[in-house]
């Protein structure tokens, strides 16, 4: 049996962590863990190490941007597919994600049955480049 994706969901709407868990419903594939800001981000990555991170950009107490800056400078992770889902569509904000070496953007609202292909097409394609 093939090793699941660790994928950590960084969402602050209830009724989009909903969803998300929704389109990685698959149990054999992917092993979810939920967080509802950057700093509890923080603490479940530094204590899972997943495969995947899939975050909201506006968030209270710790926003996207905050929480990805510190995983890749603070933390000096290159390697985990980190891919921001935000219903920010601004072109500024994007490339600044880009220069902190994200793999994938996915604007809201997102399709739920293509979400977790999207996701996967993200890691794959990062693992290929590394």
């Amino acid at each position: 049996m093939a090793e699941k994706l660790k994928i950590l969901m960084v969402e602050d709407e209830a009724v989009t962590r909903q969803l998300l868990q929704a389109a990685f419903q698959d149990g054999e594939q992917f092993e979810i863990r939920l967080a509802s800001d950057g700093e509890q981000a923080l603490v479940a990555f530094k204590e899972w190490r997943p495969d995947i991170v899939l975050m909201d950009i506006m968030m209270p107490n710790m926003n996207g941007f905050t929480t990805l800056q510190t995983i890749r400078q603070t933390l000096r992770d290159t390697t985990t597919t980190v891919i921001m889902a935000s219903s920010v569509s601004d072109r500024q904000e994007i490339m600044a994600c880009a220069e902190l070496g994200i793999q994938g953007y996915v604007l809201k609202p997102f399709q739920v049955k293509t979400l977790a292909a999207t996701v996967v097409g993200y890691h794959l394609k990062a693992k290929k480049g590394q």
